[in-house]
């Protein structure tokens, strides 16, 4: 508890104004006085004697709670102590009348009261009221019990000879009380003061836990995990109890009971009961940071063990129901890889359902929240990918949402991409994979063929029609869509020039209107003139010598109907364009290349099929021609922005030679080896999944899995000696995989002995910096010859880097005041310094110092450690530390993306850095090796023998960061007349140090 003294006075009181405040005011004033004396104090304003009495004479008698309260913050920072050490006569007054608000009726008066003597440091002081402290702890109402077992623990902690059955009192208390509050505040207390005697009660009611309160059950699991660190093989008389926790009604215990329950054990059956939990929690909970934080630790978890995440994938998966689209696309992440044949069914229901209710969202006048949700699709349908690809099977119930896609307008930017584009890839090699649908797939494309949106997805599709139309129905069907849109192209043009030509032709309109209006208001004047001499009505004479009078409003309703018939008639003849035409109006020439390509395949298709026929065959193989012609023509007509290129050009050139010898053998590299490619691709994909997911342990091989050698070492747990080694051997072999997913870092979800008991509950996800051997792990910051060793070990959690220095005394005198003083440069500030210590003769002493990471870049951590030696004079002696530089490597872990995210990072990401590469005598596959592992990135291309033989090489890498920082890169490699490799290398990240840091390395 704690208050907060705001000053809202432009001015404070002088101090003699506050001594008429408090000697002569009412309770108002006093209070005033007060606040005000208060701010005097802590400003270091020298204030006088008499003012001590004035507040004991005026403020200490008074009942009010403020002034009360402002009594006992007054007597915690005035100085108590004369120039001789001793305390001030005037404190025995103010001890008698802390002593009566220890006895004081109201329970508020007396809980204040004992909160206040918590921050009491004088030993005279507590002497006098350690009895009302002590009669304090049987009271009956509990607010006041609860700050009794503080305060009595604190007074034992300050001076044990005033309260040298501190502890058997607490422990009697916790046994016998009843409130929860109190209850826990007892047995915090007790662990501080006396740890055996709290550890005792811990064990005799371990038992029973789930009976207490929430409060009881956080502290119980907070000294479990205090003393796992201490004593390890304490643990299994906890594992019971704390599975039994994981049930409980509160959100809150059930965290920090998984958490504790993965610190003490990495057993399969523990990692099963901790995802279960976290998964409940993901489902339950409503606050986004919680999930967003229950994510991370299932992240974590998955890399322990992926298999036993995979049994909860559906529970994880219906928690996408949220609004928020960072928690859905942070599932779809954590989804990745734990598909299996067990739950693939239901999870594709699961995500079609997900698929279909995005889908059918309104549109938002947001671009930002469009944008982001087409982002969710197209990640959401590349997911979908993954599965088709591993699990061809299920291909069929994602089909028919699928084709619906291809037309949607969600997201029409070419430069981000469209789910249309994603839409199609998945439908391409789900018509590869599964032969039974494809006619049925491919009747549905030509339906949807006029609406498709996105030029890519077009050129995908047309693709398609040319490699899948194998009948001649299909051929027909699909060359007669594409003939529509071409000669419909022909007569339209570009909607966006024709609203500009509009809006000029309104400003000529304009600028004639005032040139006519003077020509008009003549013309006025003149019909006037003609109505003057005639009537209001026209008389004609007809054929039989009879007359007939016509109005005038006959006239004008005549050309009202004929006006309003020509708009009408103009409305008619609005045009309606499809999609792929617009695409060629606005000057695509790839797609040219695309659509001439398909039309020569489908023409080479049908004289296959038509080979007896060969007038029928000559008569479409010269409407194809005729066709590409045309579309040549278009590319050159005048209306075009932009006038056809030169590649797209010997394309088109390439398809008419090709036409004119349809018998020709290169004709089968048209028809079949394109396919042939795209099964390749396929295969391989499907190939390195499976090899993935045996790896991960998601799929076991026919054969007998051998577990063990025939000279492994047994291990048995009974005859283990009580040492850390084996203790990680143990949990080693409890755990269903060894940690090998972690690249250049270990987990440390075994909690190793650690001094400070702030950091025990990081879960797991801490990584120590270097290799995984552990003298490679040791910073050495000091010289062995030095008075102080010092050596330290870096660990990483989340955006925090924690610094565990190893200090030891080297001399045999004792070492006073001794501080660890660290500074950095780069991305890292230190933000927690430490105390100063005492370290005995040839004493250690662990010290933690936290650091926070802002980016993922290059630093460097110095300092000194400064001390005093005891008996000698007021002089501080210094070691200067070694310095250590933080390499951008140690963040950095190789991972793999996929071809869509591995492009929008590269369209997302700033910053670029180019570096120009040089090799002699040596292969690419050699190369790529050697600068993979210079930048701890994955190259994501695979090698061949083929490659080397071209020529020339490209591959794509990537890696990233343990603050979730990604970085892109590109290579291009080229072998010269000399047989040396020359290229590039294009970085690209988030952040510019990354880019920066990671260039310097390659140069």
């Amino acid at each position: 508890m704690s208050t907060l003294i705001f000053n809202t006075y432009k001015k404070l009181p002088s101090l003699p104004e506050v001594e008429k405040l408090i000697s002569e005011g009412e309770i108002p004033e006093k209070i005033v006085g007060m606040k005000s004396l208060i701010h005097h104090t802590l400003n270091g304003e020298v204030i006088p004697e008499k003012m001590l009495m004035n507040v004991i004479q005026f403020v200490a008698p008074e009942s009010d709670h403020t002034l009360k309260k402002l009594g006992l913050i007054y007597w915690e920072i005035v100085n108590k102590k004369g120039s001789d050490g001793k305390l001030l006569s005037q404190i025995i007054l103010v001890c008698n009348y802390l002593l009566k608000d220890l006895e004081h009726p109201n329970e508020f008066i007396r809980g204040s009261t004992l909160r206040f003597l918590c921050k009491i440091k004088e030993e005279g002081i507590l002497e006098f009221l350690i009895s009302g402290v002590r009669e304090n702890l049987k009271h009956d109402i509990a607010y006041v019990r609860k700050n009794a077992y503080l305060a009595i623990a604190s007074i034992y902690q300050t001076n044990k000879n005033l309260a040298e059955d501190a502890p058997e009192l607490l422990h009697e208390c916790l046994i016998t009380e009843t409130d929860s509050a109190c209850r826990r505040n007892a047995f915090l207390m007790l662990y501080e003061i006396d740890e055996e005697r709290a550890i005792e009660f811990l064990l005799t009611v371990v038992d029973d836990l789930g009976r207490f309160d929430e409060s009881v059950q956080l502290v119980s699991l907070d000294l479990i995990k205090k003393i796992y660190r201490k004593d390890k093989t304490e643990r299994s008389k906890y594992l019971l109890s704390i599975s039994k926790l994981l049930d409980s009604h509160s959100k809150s215990v059930r965290f920090e009971s998984a958490k504790t329950l993965l610190s003490l054990t990495s057993s399969i059956h523990a990692l099963r009961a901790v995802s279960q939990t976290y998964t409940s929690l993901l489902s339950n909970e409503r606050d986004h940071n919680i999930k967003l934080i229950v994510l991370d630790l299932l992240r974590t978890l998955k890399f322990a063990s992926r298999s036993v995440v995979s049994e909860s994938l559906l529970d994880i998966l219906r928690s996408l129901k949220t609004k928020s689209f960072d928690i859905k696309k942070k599932i779809l992440e954590l989804s990745e890889g734990l598909v299996t044949i067990r739950n693939v069914e239901k999870v594709v229901l699961l995500l079609r359902f997900e698929l279909k209710t995005a889908q059918e969202q309104p549109i938002s006048n947001d671009e930002e929240i469009q944008k982001t949700r087409s982002e969710y699709l197209r990640n959401l349908i590349q997911f979908l990918h993954s599965i088709a690809l591993e699990f061809p099977d299920m291909s069929s119930r994602i089909v028919d949402l699928l084709i619906t896609l291809i037309t949607s307008n969600i997201n029409e930017s070419d430069k981000s991409g469209t789910t249309s584009e994603d839409a199609v890839l998945l439908i391409r090699d789900i018509m590869e994979t599964c032969e039974d649908l494809r006619s049925e797939i491919l009747q549905s494309l030509l339906d949807q063929f006029w609406e498709t949106k996105g030029s890519q997805a077009i050129g995908t599709l047309l693709w398609i029609f040319g490699e899948y139309c194998l009948t001649e129905e299909e051929i027909k069907l699909a060359y007669s869509y594409i003939k529509d849109c071409i000669y419909e192209f022909e007569e339209v043009s570009d909607p966006d020039e024709r609203e500009k030509e509009n809006e000029n032709e309104k400003e000529n309109i304009n600028e004639n209107e005032d040139e006519t209006e003077k020509e008009t208001e003549k013309e006025k004047e003149k019909e006037k003139e003609k109505e003057i001499k005639t009537t209001s009505s026209n008389t004609r004479i007809t054929d039989d010598f009879t007359y007939v009078t016509v109005m005038p409003t006959d006239q004008t309703k005549n050309s009202e109907q004929q006006t309003n018939e020509i708009e009408i008639n103009k409305e008619e003849k609005t045009e309606i364009v499809s999609n792929i035409s617009l695409c060629l109006i606005r000057g695509n020439f790839f797609l040219y290349s695309i659509l001439c390509t398909t039309i020569t395949k489908l023409a080479l298709r049908f004289s296959e099929l038509k080979k007896e026929e060969s007038v029928i065959v000559n008569k479409f193989i010269t409407g194809s021609m005729l066709l590409i012609i045309a579309i040549y023509k278009v590319g050159k007509l005048s209306r075009m922005k932009k006038k056809i290129d030169s590649d797209t050009e010997a394309r088109i050139f390439t398809c008419l030679k090709v036409l004119g010898d349809p018998d020709s053998e290169i004709n089968k590299i048209w028809l079949y080896e394109c396919r042939n490619s795209l099964t390749t691709i396929i295969k391989e994909q499907r190939e390195s999944s499976l090899n993935r997911r045996k790896n991960e342990g998601l799929v076991e091989d026919s054969q007998t899995k051998i577990k063990n050698k025939v000279d492994d070492v047994i291990n048995i747990r009974q005859l283990t000696s009580n040492n850390l080694e084996n203790d990680r051997v143990l949990k080693m072999e409890d755990s269903e995989e060894d940690l090998k997913n972690l690249i250049a870092s270990e987990v440390d979800l075994n909690k190793e002995d650690d001094d400070d008991d702030d950091d025990d509950d990081s879960s797991g996800s801490s990584i120590f910096f270097g290799k995984k051997d552990g003298l490679n792990q040791i910073y050495q910051l000091t010289g062995f010859s030095d008075p102080v060793y010092a050596e330290a070990v870096m660990i990483v959690d989340g955006f925090d880097l924690y610094i565990d220095a190893l200090i030891k005394n080297q001399t045999s005198y004792t070492l006073q005041n001794l501080s660890l003083e660290l500074f950095t440069l780069g991305g890292l500030k230190v933000i927690q310094r430490q105390q100063p210590y005492s370290i005995a003769p040839l004493g250690q002493k662990t010290i933690r110092t936290t650091l926070k990471v802002s980016s993922t870049e290059t630093g460097m951590i110095f300092g000194n450690i400064n001390y005093d030696v005891s008996g000698s004079k007021n002089e501080t002696n210094s070691v200067v530390l070694n310095d250590i530089n933080i390499n951008v490597l140690n963040y950095l872990i190789p991972s793999d993306t996929s071809e869509f995210k591995f492009r929008k990072m590269w369209t997302d990401f700033a910053w670029e850095n180019k570096i120009s590469l040089s090799q002699q005598d040596m292969n690419f596959n050699e190369y790529i090796d050697i600068l993979s592992k210079k930048t701890n990135m994955k190259s994501l291309v695979p090698y061949s023998e083929e490659d080397e033989e071209a020529g020339f090489f490209s591959t794509n890498m990537y890696a990233k960061s343990i603050f979730g920082e990604e970085v892109v890169a590109n290579i291009s490699l080229a072998k010269t007349m000399d047989n040396n490799i020359t290229g590039n290398f294009k970085i690209r990240s988030q952040a510019q140090g990354l880019a920066l840091a990671l260039g310097e390395l390659l140069k």
